[in-house]
């Protein structure tokens, strides 16, 4: 029998719930770094005793709802509960709150095995090794196709197209429980398919044919999201058996892929929990405390604590790694010699928890291609009702709300901003960091930078060889050592420093700025010897192709400049972990990827963000950020007075080219100090309560000199049809708070002005001919001209604004709370179409 289409199961498959004697409670999977502890139980609640696991039936996989206490990365024991794979009590110092990875596969077998596909070769600490040096390109390599088996994390089920999907969920527990598979529909109910509320005691069964290929949820909805932010929660991946290395048949090609779910532990919620009481989200909102990428955070998701063994489940599961090679979007299947294929790796990003994450990829964008269930498009592309693009593209932050799954293939490709000596002289592995940038989240327990929701990714060192080699990294005995212990460097040498074609030299200061609700702020910002003292930093525009220089020197504590969206050797990417921080002085040195005319894997042309990279969330909110615009070359044809948004973008005014960046104080924050949180004190910086909101910027052409704040009071326009080219509107994202951009006309209906041309500083371009041309989406059918924009921290996007009629407009900008998603502000601009 075929497998049922995507989205749909089957009217054959079965729900049975069936009242299955049990008993006991349970306990937490996942095992933490350091000795093991027992967690003492509350003595007002009754715990019944650890009961036998049942007995194994074949080709059918046992969850036992559990409970327990895992360590946080601090070490505080917090009480979790979860889908574990054997029955165990709330005081055993290895609960089982996660299952260890199973396949489902299409032959009726059901397999214990971490890695999949099955019997496919094992990536050495999971990076695989290429087949050979790319004779076409130095210092880059041919990559195997179809060798590698992927690590999959606990708390994964994989399972075959055409497989039959058998669970039985035993709960332990003294409170009803369920499991629900989001995202796959019941056969008769306009529900998620579910096992129903499963009592106290209770077993259900659940039987399914396997979904369509693609990344699902499986939580307990039991109260809302609480159950599953106590731990109840996985991840059921179904893969098609005749396209193992594919998102699906035909789909998306991949050297190997990686799962990461990111997840947020609230130990408040946790405690009424462990007491057998109901948590009430209202009466009580979640406040984070631990941020989890598969389980982990901070020194010990990075894979570099005491533990070697723990580290090296990390490596397999978590970081990815890999050696150089030369792709192309428009075709992932490629095959450059025979057995080998240009392909890139796959990443599932799954948010099960409740925040809105920013995922932020250093070294690399990433190239996103489907969301849930929906293929992303290579044309037509699409903003939808939300106000988000539907349209394959470039990102280097990928935005995640709750319970969104994306799918997105990191190139590892040469960083297109390394100049070639720097590539050349490449003899050790080069370490980029992944992190969320809604800020908070790169927190533990109120500090301990970056102690949250975090990873790396590795560049391989060159190998003549093709085996796959490894760096080795310090070690760490705790958060605290790490958090504490960041490289810091006087006078670090620029190494093969180049006659710049285009320099800056920043400063540091720190003193009181007035914004235009007429409130003070102590400020930290960057300045040069001629900008002032003034938010946001000195705006600093580069051309494609021009060698960049950026001298920094702090006159207060250690600092970076991470140049966001750029993407230059770990020297000078400017993160303390991964190089080092600046005490005395440094010159950062890159240079923009020059574009090509129809080709999506060149060019740099775009908005972006530099900002500190030390402390990064306090140090971010304080003010030490800026703009960064980069031009494409100048071309003669080009009429005085415009300039192409990217090398054969289209043209706009430079004359009411505009920037627009959000941002937002909360007061107690601008109090702390420079390491507040460092060392392990509770700062609360995972607490972000803005009570004032601002809209920063103005006409690029236009900013005032001097000491103080600009602030964007109108946007000018060009009514469609005039003399004079459309205007560009720069949308950067200072602030931590996910934004809506809302267009109205002068009647207050929404009015959709808004073109998109780029995203995080790349062109959105039609790639659906996998060897041909590319044009700009602009120059194509897509719909990509809106009334409304959703973006999330740090992500930029560029927008010519068409208003057809003359008049005043307004464009609208909310904050929103990054976990409730209510309104926390709406500001208004003006926009004057002329």
């Amino acid at each position: 029998m075929s497998a049922p289409s995507r989205g749909q199961v089957s009217r054959r498959d079965a729900l049975r719930l069936g009242a299955v004697a049990g008993a006991g409670s349970g306990a937490v999977a996942v095992a933490a770094a350091g000795p093991s502890r027992a967690a003492s139980v509350p003595a007002a609640l009754p715990r019944p005793a650890a009961a036998a696991a049942v007995a194994a039936v074949p080709g059918v996989l046992d969850l036992y709802v559990n409970e327990g206490y895992l360590p946080m990365v601090d070490g505080t024991l917090v009480y979790h509960r979860g889908f574990g794979d054997r029955p165990t009590a709330i005081g055993d110092p290895q609960p089982s709150l996660a299952v260890t990875p199973r396949v489902f596969t299409a032959t009726g077998q059901l397999v214990v095995s971490r890695t999949y596909p099955l019997g496919a070769a094992l990536p050495p600490k999971g990076r695989p090794a290429p087949m050979a040096p790319d004779p076409r390109q130095p210092g880059e390599y041919l990559v195997h196709r179809e060798r590698w088996a992927s690590y999959f994390p606990a708390r994964t089920i994989i399972a075959e197209s055409g497989s039959t999907i058998r669970l039985r969920v035993h709960n332990r527990l003294t409170q009803p429980h369920a499991l629900r598979l989001h995202g796959v529909p019941h056969p008769t109910k306009p529900e998620d398919l579910s096992t129903g509320p499963i009592p106290a005691g209770q077993t259900a069964e659940l039987e399914l044919t396997a979904p369509a290929p693609g990344t699902y949820v499986y939580s307990d909805p039991t109260n809302g999201d609480v159950e599953r932010v106590l731990g109840l929660f996985g991840v059921l991946l179904v893969m098609s058996p005749d396209a193992r290395w594919r998102l699906k048949p035909g789909g998306t090609e991949f050297e190997r892929q990686w799962l990461w779910m990111t997840h947020v532990v609230e130990p408040v919620w946790a405690k009424i929990a462990s007491a057998g009481g109901t948590v009430d989200p209202y009466a009580t909102p979640a406040v984070p405390r631990y941020f989890l990428l598969n389980g982990r955070s901070g020194f010990q998701s990075l894979g570099i604590s005491r533990d070697l063994a723990a580290n090296d489940r990390r490596k397999e599961e978590t970081l990815m790694s890999g050696s150089a090679r030369e792709i192309d979007v428009r075709n992932f299947s490629r095959s450059y010699s025979p057995g080998t294929v240009g392909a890139g790796q796959l990443i599932r990003l799954v948010n099960t928890g409740i925040v809105r994450q920013q995922m932020h990829f250093h070294g690399n964008h990433v190239w996103t291609v489907r969301r849930g269930s929906l293929d992303f498009p290579r044309d037509r592309g699409y903003v939808d009702t939300a106000g988000h693009v539907v349209l394959q593209q470039w990102e280097d932050v990928v935005e995640l709300e709750a319970l969104e799954r994306k799918d997105s293939v990191l190139p590892l490709r040469r960083p297109p901003e390394v100049i070639d000596p720097v590539w050349h002289a490449r003899k050790t592995d080069w370490v980029y960091p992944m992190h969320c940038h809604a800020e908070p989240s790169q927190t533990a327990a109120g500090g301990l930078y970056p102690g949250g929701l975090v990873a790396d990714w590795v560049l391989a060192a060159p190998t003549q060889s093709g085996t796959a080699t490894e760096q080795t990294h310090h070690l760490y005995r705790s958060q605290v050592d790490f958090s504490s212990d960041q490289i810091q460097e006087d006078e670090p040498i620029t190494e093969f420093k180049q006659t710049p074609d285009a320099s800056i030299s920043l400063g540091f200061f720190n003193r009181l700025l007035r914004f235009d609700d007429g409130a003070q702020h102590d400020i930290w910002g960057f300045e040069t010897s001629t900008s002032g003292r003034a938010l946001p930093g000195p705006l600093i525009r580069v051309r494609e192709g021009q060698v960049f220089h950026a001298r920094l020197r702090p006159s207060k504590g250690p600092h970076t400049i991470h140049w966001h969206g750029m993407e230059p050797d770990p020297r000078n990417d400017g993160v303390g972990h991964s190089s080092f921080e600046v005490d005395g002085e440094y010159t950062y040195q890159w240079r923009p990827e020059r574009g090509e005319a129809g080709n999506p894997n060149k060019g740099a042309s775009g908005t972006y963000f530099y900002h500190c990279h030390v402390n990064t969330v306090l140090h971010a909110q304080m003010g030490m950020f800026g703009a960064l615009i980069i031009d494409p070359e100048p071309r003669p044809q080009i009429p005085v007075g415009r300039r192409r948004v990217f090398s054969d973008g289209p043209e706009y005014d430079i004359d009411t080219e505009t920037i627009l960046i959000p941002y937002s104080v909360d007061p107690r924050w601008h109090t702390l100090d420079h390491a507040a949180g460092l060392s392990g004190e509770d700062a609360g910086l995972n607490r972000f309560d803005p009570k004032h909101f601002y809209l920063l910027g103005g006409e690029l052409a236009r900013r005032p000199r001097g000491d103080g704040v600009w602030s964007l009071a109108r946007i000018r326009a060009n009514v469609v049809g005039s003399a004079k080219a459309p205007t560009l509107l720069r949308v950067l994202n200072a602030n931590y708070n996910p934004m809506t951009l809302r267009f109205t006309d002068p009647q207050g209906k929404p009015a959709a002005i808004g073109e998109l041309v780029t995203h995080d500083g790349r062109p959105f371009r039609d790639t659906s001919l996998p060897d041909g041309y590319s044009p700009a989406a602009t120059d194509t059918d897509s719909q990509l001209t809106t009334s409304v924009l959703a973006f999330g921290g740090a992500e930029r996007y560029d927008m010519l604004l068409r208003p057809k009629t003359k008049g005043t407009y307004k464009a609208t900008i909310t904050w929103e709370h990054w976990i409730t998603k209510k309104p926390l502000k709406m500001r208004e601009v003006p926009i004057v179409v002329t």
